[in-house]
């Protein structure tokens, strides 16, 4: 209480329990899963149990092996080597992170045939009852097709959506209910969309939306769209890497190209057109002359990896070589490619990927993005190859999905999962299930609760389970998979990643400090210069002696090369202007003085001469050399220099 300036308990709310202590879960399985995908509070603001904690309730369950994956750092690691060494406990942690994975390109053309440039192209766009082409309705069609640059025909109709607009889509593209009644339904219209875009090179804004809209309902009445496409979003992001958004309105203005109307079909393709007619010819102009020259005729923007869509992958390390690179792939990634998150970019993955397993984790992954935009099945394919293994995550995970409506229900949660094992079936790749654990217990979850809302999560009051769950709550979460799979996703593949990793330690035993060459003779020679300098030569022998003394018990612990980098630090920032003040244990050590690293001169309060180097080191009953009285040079005249401040060598090392 500020004001009575007293420990004040105030009490905002008040919730009358029913005072039953919670049960204490243990896992009785006799074969326990391995959770491969688990966060500490090392995950930044977002996951909430210290890593020790989740490896004492995996040690009391009986597990034999678990994996620690922050998101993109490996900061939690210290702690689970320290817990393990202190407790000799028998359990192999699996040293890991959740990376922000980057493809090195995002290409902007799907399925190119070698088309002319100057080619047929249909430029389209749909009004939509919503996002996700599962749940929502497509309730208008504008097609522009263009020859050369020049427009040659044009599609446009209402499609009746058989379900009310919601009001808010209604305020954005002022397409009503009565406006869509008498229309014709989908299934009529889609044979009309095939006979007018033929074959075109079909083009769009953020393509994955309109495409993913029209395959999806061509699937549903037994057509099928395999068109060339052309994504005018990625395109610009490569053409006009100088911008920051790309909403086509934005594109539009920076083009000087007169924008009549938003959010009605045909209008924003007319205004598409105009763009894509602008991206054309400059893409000629560096040289393109078909379609499949688009994605590599203009030099990439070395800072691409900023707009390029990231994904998260689970990285563990196998053995020790895999460790090494773990670590040069999170430096890497926090010191050339740092953007919002620590980003891994493909091809720095594959130069470092040795002794590393890559798994295609959670909703956020590439596999699972690409499966629930409806992505062509080869390249659904394509991207489950490259992982070496595929994981599924209880249908509670993704619980948001269903609420904002990108899927139906939870029956399509699951589905997704089933697609993944069928991937796996097909491709020979485990799969597994994992908790992608964020807390403890179920209850836990009010915690991270906490966390979110405070970072203005709009849905932090829905926490998804992300809790630690037992062997059986696993094979009881995946029944729908049936018992065998049930068992093979939870127990036995996990089981199997584990055993491909050896039991490794993160941090070395040994002090491993790096090698400089010739630096026990440097700093030798920087030491006794400076002191010559200052004392002259011969030295007095109170500081020889502290040079011997400090210099032998320094080299003789392989301790030169740290001051050798701590001078070479220091030096370069007072020579650019910056005045490094080290203070601490290092002012124990004359060498650090006579090195430059500190100011603090750690012998006797003594006198010296700057001109004629003489020195007193009697002693005048003061411990501080500042505190001496002014004196004059007996030899030469001049005033003398007054320093010490007597702290002995034996505190530093």
């Amino acid at each position: 209480d500020n004001f009575a300036k007293e420990i004040t308990v105030m009490a905002n709310t008040i919730l009358e329990t029913s005072g039953v202590a919670k049960t204490k879960r243990m896992d009785t399985s006799e074969e326990k899963r391995v959770e491969l995908h688990m966060h500490t509070k090392m995950s930044q603001m977002d996951a909430v149990t210290s890593a020790e904690d989740l490896l004492k309730r995996a040690i009391s369950w009986g597990w034999k092996s678990i994996a620690i994956t922050d998101h993109g750092v490996v900061q939690s690691f210290p702690e689970a080597h320290k817990f393990l060494g202190k407790t000799g406990a028998d359990i192999k942690v699996i040293y890991g992170v959740e990376a922000y994975f980057v493809p090195d390109k995002d290409p902007s053309v799907v399925y190119p045939r070698k088309q002319d440039i100057d080619g047929e192209y249909c430029v389209l766009d749909l009004e939509t009852t919503g996002l996700s082409f599962r749940t929502e309705k497509i309730t208008e069609v504008g097609i522009i097709k263009i020859r050369n640059g020049d427009v040659i025909d044009e599609f446009e109709c209402f499609v009746n959506p058989e379900k009310p607009i919601p009001q808010e889509v209604v305020e954005v593209t002022h397409i009503t209910d009565d406006m869509v009644k008498d229309a014709e339904t989908i299934d009529k219209v889609i044979p009309k969309i095939i006979d007018f875009i033929g074959d075109s090179v079909l083009v769009a804004h953020n393509a994955d939306f309109d495409i993913g809209f029209l395959k999806h309902n061509f699937a549903e009445y037994g057509y099928s769209l395999d068109n060339t496409y052309i994504d005018t979003l990625r395109l610009a992001k490569v053409i006009f890497p100088d911008m920051k958004r790309y909403k086509l309105g934005l594109i539009a203005d920076k083009l000087d190209i007169v924008v009549e109307v938003a959010h009605r079909a045909l209008d924003d393709v007319k205004t598409l057109v105009a763009v894509f007619n602008v991206m054309i010819q400059k893409l000629k102009e560096n040289g393109a002359k078909t379609v499949d020259d688009i994605d590599n005729v203009i030099q990439g923007d070395p800072e691409a990896y900023k707009k390029l869509p990231s994904y998260h992958a689970i990285i563990l390390a196998k053995d020790y070589v895999g460790l090494k690179n773990l670590y040069k792939l999170i430096s890497y990634s926090h010191l050339n490619y740092f953007y919002k998150k620590p980003r891994i970019l493909k091809s720095m993955f594959e130069k470092y990927r040795e002794g590393l397993i890559l798994g295609s984790a959670c909703e956020a992954g590439e596999l699972y993005r690409a499966i629930v935009a409806g992505r062509p099945e080869e390249e659904i394919e394509a991207i489950a190859k490259y992982y070496d293994y595929l994981e599924i995550q209880p249908i509670g995970n993704n619980e948001y999905m269903v609420r904002n409506g990108t899927v139906a229900d939870d029956f399509e949660l699951q589905n997704i999962n089933r697609k993944i094992v069928e991937l796996g079936e097909k491709l020979n790749k485990l799969v597994v299930a994992t908790c992608d654990v964020h807390f403890m217990d179920p209850q836990d979850e009010i915690y991270r609760r906490i966390l979110q809302a405070g970072q203005k999560y709009d849905d932090a009051d829905f926490q998804a389970p992300l809790y630690l769950r037992t062997t059986q709550e696993m094979l009881d979460e995946f029944a729908y998979l049936g018992e065998e799979k049930a068992y093979e996703v939870v127990v036995t593949n996990t089981n199997k990643i584990a055993d491909l990793c050896d039991k490794i330690s993160p941090i070395s035993d040994e002090k491993c400090p790096p090698h400089i060459e010739g630096c026990e003779q440097t700093i030798k020679d920087i030491a006794y210069s400076k002191a010559h300098e200052l004392y002259g030569d011969p030295l007095p022998e109170i500081v020889q002696n502290r040079l011997d003394k400090e210099l032998d018990s320094i080299i003789r612990n392989g301790f030169s090369v740290m001051y050798i980098i701590a001078q070479k630090l220091v030096w370069k920032s007072n020579d650019d202007g910056y005045i490094v003040g080290s203070r601490g244990s290092v002012g124990s050590s004359f060498v650090a003085n006579m090195t430059g690293i500190t100011e603090v001169n750690s012998l006797q309060a003594h006198y010296r001469c700057p001109n004629c180097k003489y020195s007193d080191f009697s002693d005048y009953g003061v411990k501080n050399g500042f505190d001496l009285p002014d004196k004059d040079c007996p030899k030469c005249g001049h005033k003398l220099a007054k320093d010490g401040m007597d702290i002995p060598f034996e505190t530093f090392l």
